[in-house]
């Protein structure tokens, strides 16, 4: 056990019994100490002793807390038994629960009814023609789409939290769904035989309608099996960019799918299924644009047209002129004008033979229990699915409630995804999803509540029971053209890019790497590898984090970064450290090496200043770094800022430790300042402080700082040489008698 200082040197204490004499002497050492010192205007450092951790516990009655695991396996069990531990409880859980009893029975129809309905009918009136088309593009029937665009939103009415996040038809997971489609479905795909293997009844092959059913059905699993375990802090490694670049890349893959049924191609091979299938399929469409049907061509040419004029330049016309800023449904009007022109020309007959939508029932059918026996190999896209559509879902949903200022719930929107995929199963439609573009009109329009989503489903649901027959000789390539057009803003996130540049590279490198991961390999191994290599950047961020170090800033108390402002300035003998990163066994090592390497630097511009400049750097060349071997004996005090360590494992522990022992041995004595009260209990219980003394570690910065300054004071006044035995009953000085 080191000495201690009162026993040993009697001496040193009694010269600072009165506080003023500490004052006193502190600035006597201040007036004969280098150029590099920091000096303070005050006479202590703080507005109460300076004392270390244990002492500091001590006199204010420190608690030990309760352990995190316990604490939050406790949470979560009050979490599940305390709604049914009273009546008021359990009614605040059914509130929570079910959001529309929140907010429904205090409905101001004065304030909101307007909004809510004209925000409704309008995204209602999109969601037909855009529900038809993205189920076109997931490979089913017309019918799909409409369903998609009424039940979902019902369901989201009575369990969503969000006001604004339209809920039908999105084009990357119509993609997704398509994909997964086509590998029950088509004898071409070169994953069919495999994925249809465990079928022995060929009677029993599922159609496309069934495989979609059942995918969403397994979706809603996910989701509520996710919110029941509370695992909506999985999205957080879903990072924006990550978001962006592959809704972007999958944007791609959409463009391309759509081209053959815009031109009028047909007979390609389709490569689907295969990595890099993008490219394959691309090739199909080059070699093959000779054969393109001009009629098609022709009418795509005038959809896009039309849709661009409409939304571009008419729209900001009117907003111009007359002031009007309403959505008007511009594709609604080119489905209408092109179905008359079909009907009435015959599009779908020679000379023309135009691809048209074809038979679509009318009225509601009966629900149909999904396929389970096909779960098992749709594992893999539920999970993709449900990651996207929950991370652009919590995305869109967050921007929306801090611009109007009210709060999300992440858990129970899980809740809401899972249940209106779940009801939603049992009838003919593919996984729902939020609308980016047709949640921006219903902000724009400003609906005040989730009932918008009423009045959208209206307009869905008079189609299926009277119109949806009157959409028969519709023609497939204006599908096409309303996708191509309304994926437009979507590629528009290629301006993130530049956003990103000067930001920050490993942000733009995430981008970059996702976005090229999913168009050159696939959708689904896309996001695996923009996820992992998400994680990994963040990785390598912990494991090469940042260090620093400290000195004073001249007229405060404050310590900051050398170099960053022209008032800091080193202490004498007093060297202090940052790592900005917890400490765990990826980067345990460098902050050790980190921690030499600060004490060389440090000692380097202590030389710089104590002998001329020019015995070190020879004609203005690079000034020589001195090696760990050449650190000086003077070298006294290593003040370690622990604010950083949010957290240290077993690797961490015994760095630490060993860091402290290599400094004993070179007449360092090392101060742990400012570390958290879990850190501190993770010491205790690990055994720590057997080799490190309690004593070493102190509650802020400038606790221990002004205990090292005294330190230093003390010995300069008793002109005594500091040894190893010294350092000794040094390390264990708790705090000045006052």
């Amino acid at each position: 056990t080191p000495r201690h200082l009162s026993s040993d040197y009697p001496e040193i204490i009694d010269i600072f019994d009165d506080p003023d004499e500490i004052g006193m002497h502190m600035k006597k050492a201040s007036t004969h100490s280098m150029p590099y010192e920091m000096t303070y205007e005050h006479d202590t450092l703080l507005d109460r002793p300076p004392m270390n951790q244990e002492r500091f516990d001590h006199l204010y009655g420190h608690k030990h807390g309760e352990p995190e695991a316990r604490r939050r396996l406790k949470k979560t069990g009050m979490r599940y038994i305390h709604p049914f531990t009273s009546c008021a409880a359990f009614k605040r859980f059914l509130v929570a629960f079910f959001p529309i009893l929140q907010w429904l029975p205090h409905y101001s129809f004065k304030s909101n009814i307007i909004y809510d309905i004209l925000g409704g009918i309008t995204v209602g009136v999109m969601n037909v023609p855009q529900g038809i088309a993205y189920a076109s593009l997931a490979g089913l029937p017309a019918v799909c789409g409409l369903y998609v665009s009424f039940l979902p939103p019902l369901v989201y009415l009575i369990f969503g939290t969000s006001r604004h996040n339209s809920i039908s038809a999105f084009s990357v997971v119509c993609l997704m769904t398509g994909l997964a489609v086509e590998r029950f479905t088509d004898t071409s795909n070169p994953k069919y035989n495999e994925t249809v293997a465990f079928i022995d009844d060929p009677a029993m092959l599922p159609t496309p309608t069934e495989v979609a059913t059942s995918l969403t059905m397994l979706v809603a699993f996910i989701n509520l099996a996710m919110a029941l375990l509370r695992l909506e802090f999985l999205m957080t490694y879903l990072s924006d960019q990550v978001v962006s670049a592959f809704t972007t890349a999958a944007t791609v893959h959409v463009l391309v799918s759509q081209i053959p049924d815009a031109l009028g191609i047909t007979g390609m091979v389709k490569h689907d299924g295969e990595n890099g299938y993008l490219v394959m399929n691309l090739y199909e469409i080059i070699i093959r644009i000779p054969n393109v049907n001009l009629y098609t061509c022709g009418i795509s040419l005038f959809s896009i047209v039309f849709l661009l004029l409409g939304k571009e330049v008419v729209a900001r016309l009117l907003a111009r002129f007359l002031n009007f800023h309403y959505a008007l449904p511009y594709e609604l009007l080119l489905i209408i004008i092109t179905t008359v022109c079909s009907y009435f020309i015959g599009f779908s007959s020679p000379p023309f033979n135009v691809k048209t939508v074809g038979s679509i029932s009318t009225g509601l059918v009966m629900p149909t229990v999904p396929r389970f026996d096909l779960m098992p190999s749709l594992i893999g896209d539920a999970l993709t699915i449900t990651l996207v559509a929950y991370a652009l879902h919590i995305s869109l949903g967050r921007t929306f409630a801090k611009n109007h200022d009210y709060e999300l719930d992440d858990n129970q929107e899980l809740l809401a995804l899972g249940f209106m995929s779940a009801v939603s199963s049992f009838f003919p439609v593919y996984p729902p999803a939020c609308s980016l573009s047709r949640s921006v009109i219903n902000n724009k329009i400003g609906t005040k509540t989730p009932l918008s989503n009423f009045f959208a489903a209206g307009i869905v649901l008079s189609t299926i029971l009277f119109l949806a027959t009157y959409l028969e000789p519709l023609p497939k390539p204006v599908l096409s053209c309303i996708v191509l057009v309304a994926l437009y803003a979507v590629l528009l996130k290629f301006k993130d890019l530049i956003a990103l540049w000067p930001v920050s590279k490993i942000d733009f490198s995430i981008w970059a790497v996702s976005f090229l991961a999913t168009v050159f390999i696939d959708v689904t191994p896309g996001l695996i590898i923009s996820m992992l290599y998400a994680l990994f950047t963040a990785i390598a961020r912990e494991q090469w984090p940042l260090w620093h170090l400290l000195g004073g800033v001249h007229g405060n108390l404050d310590f900051e970064e050398a170099g960053r402002y022209q008032s800091v300035s080193f202490f004498q003998e007093i060297c202090l450290f940052r790592f900005d990163s917890p400490l765990l066994f990826m980067n345990a090592h460098r902050f050790k090496k980190c921690v030499q390497k600060a004490l060389r630097q440090w000692e380097h511009e202590n030389l710089i200043l104590r002998v001329d400049k020019l015995s070190i750097s020879m004609n203005g060349g690079p000034e020589k770094e001195l090696e760990e071997d050449e650190i000086p004996e003077y070298t006294r005090h290593l003040v370690i800022d622990c604010s950083g360590f949010t957290f240290v494992d077993y690797m961490g522990i015994s760095t630490l430790k060993e860091l402290f022992l290599e400094m004993h041995n070179r007449n360092v004595l090392v101060y742990f300042a400012a570390a958290k009260a879990p850190v501190r209990d993770l010491f205790a219980r690990s055994g720590f402080h057997e080799q490190v003394p309690k004593s070493n570690f102190y509650p802020t910065m400038r606790d221990a700082v002004a205990v090292a300054r005294t330190r230093e004071t003390k010995c300069a006044i008793l002109n005594k040489k500091f040894s190893v035995d010294i350092l000794d009953g040094l390390s264990e000085v708790t705090t000045v008698s006052m």
